[in-house]
Formats: structure tokens, C-alpha cells, sequence
């Protein structure tokens, strides 16, 4: 193992009591621990010394350290910041463990030049992650462009992509056009839904990522360019490589690193960030002061969002819009993510169906309590409540307390 720079055993015999050294050996963390052993006269009779070995164990400890500590510096960084400026300053959200561990590692590959594979449900936010991407890069200053793959018709993407000479086909202009890959050159062009693109132009890009050039359709001479490769999709690549419907050696161009960005359904603790970044961001669009009632909020947090944050965004934008009261509250949210929350507002038609099963006082009685709790989740407060129902705070003390007496 190596030679101890020092030893426990003089001072076990001096103090007659157990002494715990930690020394580093050969670059290994052990732990000496030395037991006096006593004979008939009470004196210190030998030594029995204890060598234990903590290397593995000091380094997992300097590493959960070092987690936690990033960790905690990301959460500071966010919590420093008001809402609008967490999404448009820093592009993304990111609240829960689940999306700090994943920021960590985008702001340690953001400055290197390779290419990106970022991976993720409809809606999680992918093209966030580029921009942040590209802005976190040393090309940060020049063009980044993004190319949604399923919005530009099949005969068209080629010259979208590479641009095309005069009289390539029919409609061209007459001067030809620069493609994007040139419009992008010297910054970062995304490629969004990588998985649309067909058999021809998949060829096409893994040249453009083995050569660093792009050839104009209808011409024959190359045009060098400077280009970061950032690419998206839902899709199981590995699936449609399997199946052919992906080239492989373009799968493992593009698989330099790859970012999963995860559903919001695994990463819940974003959520009510995220509600609190778009009910500022239409809030202030709309000129109006909305707030989510807590049984809202909870609804939020509990729903799965299969659309992610797309869905969310637009959610709250609708709400936004459509309210006519300070405070949002569960009768607001749409069936599906309020209904199966045990949150659902009270309705008159509810205390109309019992008549005939029981008396008319009692109907009342319960139609009271039921006006009464809505207004206090309503407005927040007894006084708001009261002032709302023109009655006396007292009088919704006092029948609160009736009712819940019985």
C-alpha cells in the first residue's frame, strides 16, 4: 500500500485512548485507528491499529459535494430572477432536479463545436434548448437559424436548405438564391424534426458534416462553409435506423452528444414555475392582474400534460383571455384537467336535484355553505369575501362556523 507519514500508535500510549488518523497514501484516502490494550496494572500493555481503506467512499462524497453545490448555484441563479426574466433572459425553466442536471450539462457542451442530437416529446421545449445552445457558444454573435423540417414542402427543401443556380427548375429565380446552410454560415443552424427528411437529402447533410461544404441545386462547385449542426426529433432514430428509414452514418454524425430534454410529466416540479412565467408573460401583454386560486394550482401540478409545455402555454393564454375575475379557480380550467381533480366549482344545479329528498331549509343551509366557500377561494380573503357578498365579516364567521358545526 505504501509507507504511513505518520503513526497513531505514541500517542494511543500516551493518552491510553482510542486515536482516528486519516492519511493519503499513494493518492488513496485510508483511516488508521488505533485501541489500547491495557494490562493488569491499568498501563498500556500494546497498540491494535485498524487500517481501513475510504477512497471510494471520499470520492463519492466530493462528488454528491460538488452536485449539490451546482445545484444549489443554479437555484440560486433562477430564484434571483423574476419570472419573465428566468424564460426570456435565460430561455428555459428549470426548477426541478430533473432540468438543473440537464442545464448543467447543455452550458458544459454549449461552447465546444459538437454537433447536438436533442431528443423529446412534442411540446418539452427543443428548440429552447438550441437557442441556448447557440447563445451559450462562441458563435453566439452570429446567425442562428432554424429549419422546421415538417413545414417546407418535399420539393422544395433541397433548395430551402442549399440554395440553387439560375434556371435550376422551372419557377427559380433568375439570379438563384442562397440556401440557409449559407444564411447560418459562421453561427449554428437547427434542424428541427430531423426525422422527416428523406433518404436523398439525409445524404446530402452527412456531407455537409463530413466536408464542411454544400453544393447549390443545379450546380457543380462546392461552397465551403462554417456551420454548427444543432438537430432535433421525437422520433426513435435508433428505431428508424433499424427499420432503414434513417441512415446510419448519419445517425452517428449527429450523435456527437445528445440532450434528452424529458416530458413535463417526469420534470413536475417546473410546472408552477412555468405557470408563473406565462401568467406574468400574458398578464403583462394584456394589461390585467390574474392569480391562480391554490386548488388551480394543484390541478396544474397534478395533470400529465401530453402536450408539454406547448400545451401549457397556450393553456394559460386562453385563461388569460377568457377571465373576467381577479382569480383564476378550478371552474376555469378546462374538463380534463380540473374535472378529474375533485375540484370542479359549485353549481345550483347540484342542491336542485335534491328537492323532494330533503327540506327546503336544509337545501339552504347547504347552498349558503357552498356560495360562501366559493367566495372566500374566490378572493383570497374573509374581508374580499364579505365585501363581494355584501354581508359582515362576522356574518361569514358566524355561519362558516354554524354550517360546520352542523
Amino acid at each position: 500500500m505504501g509507507v504511513f507519514d505518520a503513526i497513531v500508535n505514541p500517542d494511543v500510549v500516551r493518552t491510553g485512548k482510542k486515536v482516528t488518523r486519516v492519511q493519503n497514501i499513494n493518492g488513496r484516502s485510508v483511516v488508521l485507528q488505533g485501541h489500547p490494550v491495557f494490562d493488569d496494572n491499568g498501563q498500556v500493555e500494546l497498540v491494535v491499529t485498524f487500517v481501513r481503506d475510504i477512497t471510494t467512499f471520499h470520492r463519492m462524497k466530493e462528488e454528491i459535494a460538488a452536485q449539490k453545490s451546482l445545484i444549489q448555484q443554479y437555484q440560486r441563479q433562477v430564484s434571483s430572477l423574476n419570472p419573465e426574466e428566468v424564460f426570456l433572459d435565460e430561455g428555459m425553466v428549470a426548477v426541478s432536479r430533473e432540468s438543473l442536471e440537464m442545464l448543467h450539462q447543455l452550458d458544459s457542451i454549449a461552447p465546444t463545436e459538437a454537433s447536438v442530437l436533442i431528443l423529446g416529446e412534442t411540446g418539452v421545449g427543443k428548440d429552447i434548448v438550441a437557442r441556448r445552445l447557440h447563445r451559450k457558444s462562441h458563435r453566439s454573435t452570429k446567425p442562428f437559424i432554424k429549419v422546421d423540417c415538417t413545414t417546407i414542402p418535399e420539393s422544395l427543401v433541397e433548395s430551402e436548405l442549399f440554395g440553387y443556380e439560375s434556371g435550376a427548375f422551372s419557377g427559380a429565380k433568375a439570379k438563384g438564391k442562397r440556401g440557409l446552410f449559407e444564411d447560418a454560415n459562421g453561427g449554428t443552424i437547427f434542424l428541427d424534426e430531423i426525422g422527416e427528411l428523406s433518404p436523398h437529402l439525409q445524404s446530402k447533410l452527412l456531407r455537409v458534416l463530413q466536408d464542411q461544404e454544400i453544393m447549390r441545386v443545379g450546380s457543380t462547385k462546392a461552397i465551403p462553409i462554417d456551420v454548427r449542426i444543432l438537430a432535433a426529433t421525437n422520433r426513435d432514430l435508433e428505431k428508424s435506423v433499424a427499420e432503414g428509414t434513417f441512415r446510419s452514418d448519419l445517425y452517428y454524425r449527429l450523435k456527437v452528444v445528445v440532450l434528452h430534454v424529458l416530458p413535463l410529466r417526469e420534470r413536475k416540479d417546473d410546472i408552477l414555475s412555468l405557470v408563473k412565467v406565462f401568467l406574468h408573460r400574458f398578464n403583462a401583454k394584456y394589461g390585467k392582474q390574474l392569480r391562480l386560486t391554490g386548488k388551480a394550482e394543484n390541478a396544474l401540478f397534478k395533470y400529465s400534460w401530453p402536450g408539454n409545455i406547448r400545451e401549457l402555454e397556450n393553456m394559460i393564454h386562453g385563461l388569460v383571455l377568457a377571465s373576467k375575475k381577479p382569480l383564476i379557480c378550478c371552474a376555469d380550467l378546462p374538463t380534463e384537467v380540473g374535472g378529474d381533480q375533485g375540484c370542479v366549482a359549485f353549481s345550483s344545479g347540484d342542491f336542485l336535484s335534491e328537492i323532494g329528498s330533503r327540506p327546503l331549509k336544509e337545501i339552504m343551509r347547504r347552498l349558503e355553505r357552498a356560495v360562501i366557500e366559493e367566495a372566500l377561494t374566490l378572493y383570497g380573503s374573509v374581508s374580499k369575501a364579505a365585501e363581494a357578498l355584501q354581508i359582515n365579516r362576522t356574518t361569514i364567521f358566524r355561519k362558516t362556523r354554524r354550517n360546520h358545526d352542523g
